[in-house]
């Protein structure tokens, strides 16, 4: 582990509270423990005092640069031949910050998280010749291909054009940078599949098994899901609204009472939309989601679209909750179907998956138990961060 690090992020890292933030406080507070570190992120919005207190508290020099505007650099970087990806984090302020702090320092290695920041990397920010690590995190170009195939014109184009330009970013990180890392195997090998290099790392996410444990003298309330995320985030709103629409009304009429917990911030106003539906609450941003966890019967994770290790996966079965999950955030775990979670894709799967759970405290116990031994086991962030050790 080297002595002095510049940590460059796209978003503010705390509160941990969306799955980029816990990577990022994880891998910050994993970095302060073995060296000093400064750190330099983007806030897209207020960055209140008790986290700056938080950060102050593990960084050496912190720069929060707020980032307003970023949706209009985006455009006009895609109108001009880049992605949207390299406008989203276009800040001069943050180059400013950057060049000055590397004109005094010099860094023994610096980080990135995700490819949209990769660039503050490199002169005129930073000048001299170090160790260059980026966490793409997730193969951002596949998500946006992804996109574009359930889109409809001009979207469709929109993400398509993105997903190449933004693959040719990766490419050329992958020749310049010494290590790239993302957060699964699976991502690893996507990544390989359109380009072949030594540079790339596959480092997991964790779980704070500790904070996220089942709690004593908790009973969970009958015949109830929770879905936990971020709500104005595509994929996550698309799941919820899918779900809502295909699956729960069938649910509905097998169990009268049944409850569908939408948690999470900045639900959009589809999402909001869903508690028309019997049964359906959206509850907007909390404080804490273990209380909605530890409530339900179970939590369902029906996305469409995923992309590495969901954290949503993982502290769900820290909790100790049965997990009902799509094929999809699955492709990034080890975790066997039918024994730590239950695997659903189809509406009829979920509704046959989801009264199983419904009908059976054995196999609730059955799962949860299964489910924690497993996280413990396999997710502790000390374990996941090891090879930070070599940065």
């Amino acid at each position: 582990m080297t002595s002095r690090i510049l940590y460059v992020t796209h978003r503010v890292p705390w509160p941990p509270d969306r799955g980029d933030r816990i990577r990022t406080w994880n891998v910050l507070k994993f970095l302060a423990g073995r060296a000093s570190v400064d750190l330099a992120c983007l806030a897209d919005e207020s960055a209140f005092d008790d986290t700056l207190q938080e950060l102050r508290k593990v960084t050496n020099q912190l720069a929060v640069i707020p980032h307003s505007g970023r949706f209009v650099r985006g455009a006009v970087s895609m109108l001009c031949g880049r992605t949207v990806t390299e406008g989203l984090f276009e800040s001069p302020a943050l180059s400013s910050v950057l060049c000055e702090w590397s004109s005094r320092t010099r860094y023994d290695a610096v980080l990135a998280s995700s490819s949209g920041v990769a660039r503050y990397l490199f002169p005129p920010c930073v000048t001299a010749d170090t160790k260059r690590w980026v966490d793409l995190i997730d193969v951002d170009s596949q998500k946006w291909l992804d996109y574009a195939k359930t889109a409809s014109f001009p979207m469709s184009l929109v993400y398509r054009t993105e997903g190449h330009r933004l693959r040719n970013v990766e490419c050329q990180l992958a020749e310049t940078c010494d290590r790239l890392l993302v957060v699964s195997e699976a991502e690893r090998d996507l990544f390989l599949s359109f380009c072949p290099t030594d540079r790339i790392s596959a480092v997991s996410n964790g779980v704070d098994y500790e904070y996220f444990a089942p709690q004593a003298g908790v009973t969970s309330e009958a015949h109830s899901c929770a879905f936990v995320g971020v709500m104005n985030y595509k994929p996550n709103a698309d799941a919820a609204i899918w779900f809502a629409q295909n699956v729960w009304p069938q649910i509905r009429q097998r169990y009268p009472e049944a409850k569908f917990y939408v948690v999470g911030k900045s639900p959009l106003m589809e999402v909001r939309a869903l508690e028309s539906i019997g049964g359906i609450a959206v509850t907007g941003s909390v404080p804490d989601v273990r209380p909605w966890l530890l409530r339900s019967t179970c939590a369902v994770v029906p996305l469409q679209i995923a992309r590495g290790v969901q954290n949503k996966v993982l502290e769900a079965m820290a909790c100790g909750r049965p997990v009902i999950c799509s094929s999809e955030p699955l492709k990034g775990l080890a975790a066997e179907p039918g024994v730590h979670l239950l695997k659903a894709d189809s509406a009829a799967e979920w509704v046959t998956s989801i009264s199983r759970v419904f009908n059976d405290k054995q196999l609730q116990n059955k799962l949860g138990g299964a489910a924690v031994n497993w996280v413990r086991q396999h997710y502790s962030w000390n374990s996941a961060l090891a090879m930070l050790n070599e940065f």
